[in-house]
């Protein structure tokens, strides 16, 4: 995205006497030169380590660099145009603000790293790479986070990305649509649950919420439709296996169909589910319509 677009002055017209001149080296300029005469006369004249513990090189090699660096912007190189890519959540706003990149700066003093550090504490920004692009342009390419989970910890919830970054975001009903995470170490875990579960597209389509329970295993919340919710228990071992065969058990019998709470799939080969109304648990065989 261009946030500072360029521009470019419009060339003088030609006159009709041309003079000749023979371009003057850079470094005869006259404001380089005096401050480049000034610093080798305070090395030789002064002692170079008096010079040195007074701060007086460092000073004068400041303003011999600001000079060079001015100079340079006037022959072309300053900041013209801001160019980012990867930016989808971060308002640009709060993006100018952190780069604080003015058009006409020198390009060559301007410290990138400090650059990349003020926009990597924004809180979408995963990484980010500040480039100089000669002569005029300063290139931010930017990857933000990907929300995958709203985290319920004591009563409120927060958007988590795919490592289990906590993303500041006053607007969360944005994101009502994805699960809700519960346990400590739930958001750390959600990106392989989830991949999981993938596997069967069908029912991550109802998943409503992952449980991780005793830092050993998943439950699941299937939306069973009518505001009816399931709670399915996998396994500690091979939850991919279970959960493939819930889905084959709802392709050929429609399990999630019927009046059930919870469908525990712990015991490999089966499940156990519980009914409405306090009703006896009891196990089905895999492959029965009961």
């Amino acid at each position: 995205m261009r946030f500072l677009m360029r521009t470019r002055s419009t060339p003088r017209k030609a006159t009709r006497r041309v003079v000749r001149r023979r371009p003057k080296p850079s470094w005869l300029r006259p404001a380089l030169r005096i401050t480049a005469i000034g610093a080798f006369a305070v090395a030789c004249g002064s002692g170079i380590g008096w010079a040195w513990q007074s701060g007086t090189v460092q000073r004068v090699w400041s303003s011999t660099v600001a000079g060079v660096h001015t100079i340079a912007a006037e022959q072309g190189l300053a900041v013209n145009d801001v160019l980012v890519t990867g930016r989808g959540e971060t308002a640009a706003d709060d993006l100018l603000a952190a780069l604080d990149v003015r058009r006409g700066m020198p390009i060559l003093a301007l410290d990138l790293t400090a650059l990349r550090d003020r926009v990597a504490a924004l809180p979408w920004i995963k990484t980010v790479r500040v480039e100089r692009r000669l002569p005029d342009t300063l290139y931010v390419a930017i990857e933000e986070r990907r929300p995958i989970g709203l985290w319920q910890r004591n009563g409120k919830l927060s958007l988590v990305d795919a490592e289990g970054t906590v993303i500041p975001e006053s607007n969360i009903r944005r994101f009502g649509a994805l699960p809700v995470l519960i346990g400590d170490d739930a958001p750390a875990r959600a990106a392989a649950a989830l991949a999981m579960l993938s596997g069967e597209p069908d029912l991550r389509t109802r998943v409503r919420a992952l449980t991780w329970v005793g830092g050993r295993r998943w439950t699941i919340r299937l939306d069973a439709g009518g505001g009816v919710s399931i709670d399915v228990q996998l396994p500690e071992g091979d939850a991919a296996s279970a959960w493939a065969h819930l889905a084959a058990l709802e392709r050929d019998h429609g399990v999630l169909g019927r009046e059930v709470m919870t469908i525990d799939l712990r015991i490999p080969d089966q499940l156990i589910v519980r009914v409405p109304g306090g009703a006896e648990e009891r196990a089905i065989a895999p492959g029965k319509n009961t």
